[in-house]
């Protein structure tokens, strides 16, 4: 009904049936979802493998492709956590056009900043004590 609507629509999917059917309601962009992301402090601790991930990713693209030819396909979730992950299921996939941001691209990058900084604070060294 969103797209009906003229609202631009992106669901998450998690296998290649769910694919299928968000293709056929008429969603602008698919996004498969590959599980929770695994790195950070509060990732998951469990996931399947970057490799898994691409081949997961190719399976729900090809099949909403079968039913919407002009669907646009990202890919998200669970191993592809930071550039170099989106970039790898990039190259070792076809037709996937880009990457789906959530905590990879806000509470990752905050942790990281976090982190540093204070073990910065940690390490200044007072005179006398």
């Amino acid at each position: 009904q969103a797209h009906e609507l003229g609202l631009l629509t992106a669901p998450y999917v998690f296998d290649a049936e769910q694919a299928r059917k968000m293709a056929e309601a008429g969603a602008d962009i698919l996004v498969p979802h590959v599980g929770l992301t695994t790195s950070g402090t509060i990732g998951a601790k469990t996931a399947m493998t970057i490799d898994e991930a691409a081949v997961l990713v190719q399976e729900m693209h090809d099949a909403a492709k079968e039913v919407n030819p002009d669907i646009i396909v990202l890919c998200h979730g669970g191993p592809i956590a930071d550039p170099d992950d989106a970039a790898y299921v990039l190259d070792n996939t076809n037709g996937i056009v880009g990457f789906f941001g959530a905590s990879s691209m806000e509470r990752l990058p905050t942790e990281v900043a976090i982190t540093e900084n204070m073990r910065k604070f940690k390490s200044i060294s007072h005179g006398g004590e």
